[in-house]
C-alpha cells in the first residue's frame, strides 16, 4: 500500500530532492576550495556536492551545496577520517588544561551544563590568535562573520515573530551568552601567557560561539560536541541524510538493507525520521518556558480534619461517661460502652486511613500536573470527601464505604496503566518505568541557571578532586561519514536533517525558518480554571502552583491527542464512564462532545490570528524583505497552517463519526469532505489508528 505521509506530501509541495532551476553555481570561495584541499590532503573524500547558492520566494540568495550528479540511496558524500574533527576532548588535551582545571566551575559537567561548549570556546579563541599556524585555521576563517540567529536580532526584527515566547526566550539566550562572555574574559586575563590582549572581545566570542552553537554535532554515537568540517556546508530540511561512524573494521551503524529502505526495524511511520543528527531529543525540542504558575492560596475548601473530629467524638464521650457515672449505671455496662466506642473509633480511623492512602496513591503516581490529569483527580478527590462525609454521617456503612474506596483504587490503578500507554505509545514520550514518586510539574519545573560570573566562580571546589578523568573515554571509529537515505536528482540542493527541529528551535539556533516543516508545532494554550467543577480541584492547583494554563503542541503529522483526551475528561463522569473511555475511544456521545469542545477552542484561539494564511503566502513572494522579515512571515505562517491543518483535522473526525453513528458504513463516511482538499490521502493516513480505534467502538456498540 502506498503510504501518503506528511513527509511526503510535503518533499512533493517543495520539490525536495528536485533539480532546482534557482540554483546559482558560480566559483567555490577561495578560502572554500583551500580547506577542502586541506581535508583532502588528511584523507578525506567528498563526492557528489559542490557549493552553490539558493535562493528563497522572494529572491534572497543563501549558500549551500547542490548535487553535481544523481545521488542515490547509501551513497556516501563525505568521508572525514577522526584526526580532522574537533571535540571537547582534544580542547581539554590541548595547552589549556591548566586554565580548565584551574576553573572546573566553568569547565566541567559536574558545575555547568554548558561545560563542552565552554571548552571548545576557549580552545578555538586560543587557535584563531595563532593563525595559519594553527591546525584548525582554515576551519576558523571559514567560519561566516554574519551572525544572524534570532538571538542577536534586534527589538524590531523580534517582534515581526509575534511571539512574545520566543523573543522571551531569545533575550534570556543573550543575557546567558553575555555571562560567558565576562566570565571567560575573566578566567583568560589570569592567563597572559596563552592569550593575547585583544582576542577574548565580545565580537570574537559572539562569533566563535554562534560557529559552534550553529555547527557542532552530537550524539549517534560521538560520545562529545564535535565540530565537523566542511559537513556544516549542508542546509538544513527535513531529509532522510545522517551522519555514520565507520569503526576500524570498516562497518557502520546503519546496513546497506537500512540505508536503501529494504528492511526498516520497527518503522512504521514515514513522518518519523528513521535516523536523526542527535539522540532522541523528547521534551526538549522547545526547552523555553513560558508557564506561569498559581500564587496564592484557595480557602474555599477544607478537608476533613479527623484529629478534630476524634477529639470531639473523644471529648464527648467523656462527657457522656461522666454524666452516666453519676447516674449510678453499673461499672460493666460503662466498660462496655468504653471499648465498643474505641472499637468504632479504630474502624472510624482504618476507613479515614484507606481514603488517604488512596489519596496518597494519587499524589505519588499520577502526574496530575499534566495536561489534563487534574480533571481525573478532582473527581476522585471529591468522591472520596463525599464517602467520608457520608460514613461519618452514618448515611453508609464502613463496609460499604470499603467497598467503594477499593472500587475507587482499581479506576485509580486502571488511570495509571492507561496514562502511562498513552505516554509511551501515542504520544511517544518514552518513560522507562511508571512513576513511583511525586511526579507533578511543581518538580519538573525549568531551573533558572542564568548566573553571574560572580556565582559560577564562587561555587567551592574540591582540589582534591578529579571533575574531568571520569568523563572522558576514548573513540575509536576510523571515519565520520555522511551518508543518505534518500535519492536527490543531479541540480537538487542536498540538505541534512540536523534533528527534529521545530521553526522555534531553528529561529533560535540558527535563525531561519522552513516552510512546510513536518516537526513544527504550534501551542494551544487553555485557560483551564473553568472546566473545573469541583472546589478541590482549585484546591490542589493552588496548593501546588500548577500552571495557570494548560499548553497542547499542535502538530502536523498527528491529531491532537492529548487535547482531545482533555476536552474528554472535561465531560467524563466517573459515576457513568469507565476509566478506558478516557484514553480509548469507547462511549461515542462522549467522544463526540469532547470533539466538539475542542473544535470550538482551535476556533476560539484561532479567530485571534490577524493574518491568514492566503496573505502571508503572498507575503513571502515581496522581493522588499531581507532575511528577519522573511522568516519571522515564515514562522507566522507555519503557526497559522498548523491550526489550520488540526481544525480540519477535527472537522473530519467529526464528519466521519456523525456519519458512522448514523449507520453508514466506514468506507463510505471516509470519503473525501470539504476539509480535505488535496490533503485527502494524507489526511486518512495522520488518522487512521484514530478511525482503527473509532470502527471497533462503532463494531462493539452493535
Amino acid at each position: 500500500m502506498k503510504r501518503h505521509s506528511t513527509g511526503k506530501k510535503f518533499h512533493r509541495i517543495k520539490g525536495l530532492k528536485k533539480a532546482d532551476p534557482n540554483a546559482i553555481i558560480s566559483q567555490t570561495p577561495k578560502q572554500i576550495e583551500d580547506f577542502i584541499e586541506n581535508l583532502k590532503s588528511q584523507g578525506s573524500l567528498i563526492k557528489k556536492v559542490k557549493y552553490a547558492y539558493f535562493q528563497t520566494k522572494n529572491g534572497l540568495k543563501y549558500p549551500g551545496l547542490i548535487a553535481t550528479e544523481p545521488i542515490v540511496p547509501n551513497d556516501t558524500l563525505v568521508t572525514l577520517p577522526r584526526q580532522t574533527l574537533l571535540t571537547t576532548k582534544q580542547a581539554f588535551e590541548s595547552p589549556l588544561k591548566p586554565i580548565f582545571l584551574e576553573y572546573p566551575q566553568f569547565f566541567s559537567p559536574q558545575f555547568h551544563s554548558k561545560w563542552e561548549y565552554h571548552q571548545i570556546l576557549a580552545f578555538l579563541l586560543y587557535e584563531y590568535q595563532r593563525g595559519a599556524e594553527s591546525k584548525w585555521y582554515h576551519m576558523i576563517v571559514n567560519f561566516p562573520k554574519d551572525v544572524d540567529y534570532a538571538v542577536y536580532w534586534n527589538t524590531e526584527d523580534l517582534e515581526l515573530l509575534k511571539d512574545d515566547n520566543i523573543i522571551k526566550s531569545a533575550r534570556k539566550n543573550l543575557v546567558e551568552l553575555l555571562v560567558t562572555f565576562q566570565t571567560l574574559r575573566y578566567i583568560t586575563d589570569k592567563f597572559p601567557n596563552l592569550f593575547k590582549p585583544g582576542v577574548v572581545t565580545m565580537d570574537n566570542t559572539i562569533w566563535i560561539h554562534t560557529s559552534i552553537v550553529t555547527r557542532c554535532f552530537g550524539g549517534q554515537g560521538l560520545k562529545y560536541v564535535t565540530m565537523v568540517p566542511f559537513c556544516e556546508l549542508f542546509n538544513h530540511e527535513c531529509a532522510d541524510v545522517c551522519y555514520d561512524l565507520e569503526q576500524q573494521d570498516n562497518s557502520t551503524r546503519y546496513n546497506y538493507e537500512f540505508m536503501t529502505k529494504k528492511l526498516v526495524h520497527g518503522q512504521h511511520n514515514d513522518d518519523e525520521l528513521s535516523i536523526t543528527s542527535s539522540e532522541n531529543s523528547q521534551l526538549s525540542e522547545d526547552d523555553m518556558s513560558d508557564s506561569e504558575f498559581v500564587s496564592g492560596e484557595y480557602n474555599q475548601y477544607i478537608e476533613f480534619d479527623f484529629d478534630e473530629f476524634s477529639q470531639n467524638s473523644i471529648r464527648n464521650f467523656e462527657d457522656n461517661m461522666s454524666f452516666m457515672q453519676k447516674t449510678q449505671i453499673r461499672n460493666e455496662e460503662l466498660i462496655k460502652m468504653r471499648k465498643e466506642f474505641n472499637i468504632k473509633m479504630n474502624i472510624q480511623k482504618d476507613v479515614f486511613q484507606l481514603a488517604i492512602d488512596c489519596k496518597a496513591f494519587l499524589f505519588q503516581n499520577i502526574d496530575f500536573g499534566d495536561n489534563f490529569s487534574i480533571f481525573f483527580l478532582e473527581q476522585i478527590f471529591y468522591k472520596l470527601d463525599t464517602l467520608i462525609q457520608q460514613y461519618f454521617s452514618a448515611d453508609k456503612s464502613s463496609y460499604e464505604v470499603r467497598e467503594e474506596i477499593n472500587k475507587i483504587k482499581n479506576h485509580c490503578n486502571l488511570y495509571q496503566n492507561y496514562w502511562y500507554s498513552f505516554q509511551n505509545q501515542i504520544l511517544k514520550r518514552p518513560i522507562q518505568q511508571k512513576y513511583n514518586i511525586f511526579a507533578q510539574k511543581i518538580g519538573k519545573r525549568p531551573k533558572r541557571n542564568i548566573f553571574s560570573m560572580e556565582q559560577i566562580l564562587s561555587q567551592p571546589v574540591d582540589r582534591n578532586c578529579d571533575y574531568y578523568t571520569p568523563i572522558f573515554k576514548q573513540e575509536n571509529f576510523k571515519n565520520l561519514l555522511m551518508r543518505t537515505r534518500d535519492p536527490f536528482e543531479k541540480g537538487a540542493q542536498v540538505y541534512f536533517c540536523y534533528s527534529r527541529l521545530s521553526n522555534r528551535k531553528m529561529l533560535l539556533k540558527y535563525g531561519m525558518a522552513l516552510e512546510y516543516n513536518k516537526y513544527d508545532s504550534a501551542f494551544l494554550r487553555v485557560e483551564f480554571f473553568k472546566y473545573i467543577k469541583n472546589k478541590v480541584g482549585l484546591w490542589i492547583i493552588h496548593r501546588f502552583k500548577l500552571n495557570k494554563l494548560k499548553r497542547f503542541k499542535l502538530k502536523h503529522i498527528i491529531p491532537p491527542y492529548e487535547f482531545i483526551v482533555f476536552c474528554k475528561l472535561i465531560y467524563w463522569n466517573s459515576n457513568v464512564h469507565s476509566v478506558d473511555t478516557i484514553f480509548k475511544i469507547q462511549d461515542l456521545q462522549l467522544e463526540r462532545k469532547a470533539l466538539s469542545l475542542a473544535l470550538e477552542i482551535l476556533l476560539e484561539q484561532n479567530s485571534k490570528f490577524k493574518e491568514t494564511v492566503e496573505d502571508l503566502e503572498q507575503q513571502l513572494l515581496d522581493k522588499s524583505l531581507g532575511y528577519h522579515q522573511y522568516f519571522a512571515v515564515v514562522y507566522r505562517l507555519e503557526k497559522l497552517r498548523i491550526y489550520r491543518r488540526n481544525i480540519y483535522l477535527i472537522n473530519i473526525i467529526i464528519i466521519v463519526l456523525d456519519k458512522m453513528m448514523n449507520g453508514v458504513p466506514f468506507e463510505q463516511a471516509s470519503e473525501r469532505t470539504e476539509y480535505d482538499f488535496d490533503f485527502y490521502e494524507t489526511n486518512r493516513y495522520i488518522l487512521r489508528k484514530y478511525f482503527d480505534q473509532l470502527k471497533w467502538a462503532i463494531y462493539q456498540s452493535k
